[in-house]
C-alpha cells in the first residue's frame, strides 16, 4: 500500500486551538506555521516550541506524531510582492518534503484561517498552482458540533483536476471532448449526445467519445441527463458544469 506523508502548512497569528484541531484532523506527518514578521516572535514561536516539545496538553494526541516543524516569516503581509513571495514559499515547502519523504509520496493542506492580509490570499493562490489542497479552521462554537475544520471544496477541485491533468502525458486529450460540448452549447445546442460529438472530433468515434464521456462524469467536468431522477443508459445527454467550464478557461488550446 502506498504511502503518503500528510504536510500541513498552518497559518497562525493568536490562535492555538485552531492549530490543535487542525493537528487533530489532519494527524500531520510534516508541519509548516507560517506567519507575518511583525508576528512571528508570539504565539507563532509559542506554537512552534509546543510542537516541538510533543506537548499534547496544549495541542492534542496527534502532536505526537509530527516529525518535521518549521516556522516562517512572510515580511510583509501588505506588499505588491506578498504573493509572490508566498508562492516562493510553497514551492520551498514542497521540495523540501519531497527530500524529508524519501521514497514516499506527499499530500499537501494549506490553511486559509489566522492569517494576516494579502499573505491568504496568496496561499490560495499558491496552493492551486502547486496541486495542495486548502483548509480552514474555524473558531470553537457549540453550534458547529466539534466540526472545526473545512475542506475548501472548490478550490480543491480545481486542484484535483490540475493534478490529473498533469499525471500522465495524454490526460490532457479528455480536454478537447468537454471543449466539443462546451461549444456545441455556445451554438445553442440542448441535446448533445455522443453522435453529435463523434461528429466534431473526426475521426473519434461512438465509442471513443463515450469512453471519455465517463472520465469527464466521474471528474465532475460534465454531467448526463437523467428522466424521472433515474440514470439513463442509452442515448445519453451531455451538460458541462460550471467547473467544466472553469477548466477549459483555465487550459485554454
Amino acid at each position: 500500500m502506498e504511502r503518503k506523508k500528510v504536510v500541513v502548512i498552518h497559518q497562525i497569528r493568536e490562535s492555538m486551538t485552531n492549530l490543535e484541531d487542525t493537528i487533530e484532523y489532519y494527524r500531520p506527518d510534516y508541519l509548516f506555521l507560517i506567519s507575518c514578521h511583525h508576528n512571528i516572535r508570539d504565539k507563532p514561536d509559542f506554537a512552534r516550541l509546543e510542537v516541538e516539545r510533543k506537548n499534547a496538553r496544549v495541542l492534542g494526541p496527534n502532536v505526537k506524531h509530527i516529525e518535521h516543524t518549521k516556522l516562517i516569516g512572510i515580511e510583509d503581509a501588505w506588499h505588491h510582492t506578498t504573493m509572490m513571495e508566498v508562492f516562493k514559499i510553497l514551492g520551498d515547502i514542497k521540495q523540501e518534503c519531497e527530500e524529508l519523504a524519501g521514497k514516499d509520496n506527499c499530500e499537501y493542506y494549506a490553511g486559509l484561517a489566522d492569517g494576516t492580509a494579502l499573505i491568504t490570499v496568496g496561499i490560495s493562490f499558491a496552493a492551486v498552482l502547486h496541486g495542495m489542497k486548502t483548509y480552514f479552521t474555524r473558531g470553537r462554537r457549540s453550534y458547529y458540533n466539534e466540526e472545526y475544520v473545512l475542506e475548501i471544496e472548490n478550490l480543491n477541485k480545481i486542484t484535483e483536476i490540475k493534478n490529473w491533468l498533469g499525471s500522465k502525458y495524454n490526460t490532457k486529450e479528455n480536454l478537447n471532448y468537454l471543449r466539443a460540448i462546451i461549444d456545441l452549447e455556445d451554438r445553442g445546442e440542448s441535446s448533445i449526445s455522443s453522435a453529435k460529438i463523434a461528429d466534431m472530433l473526426v475521426p473519434k468515434t461512438q465509442k471513443a467519445v463515450d469512453n471519455a464521456m465517463n472520465v469527464l462524469i466521474s471528474k465532475g467536468l460534465i454531467e448526463k441527463e437523467k428522466r424521472e431522477d433515474k440514470e439513463v443508459k442509452r442515448n445519453r445527454i451531455f451538460y458541462s458544469t460550471d467547473l467544466g467550464k472553469l477548466i477549459i478557461k483555465l487550459n485554454p488550446k
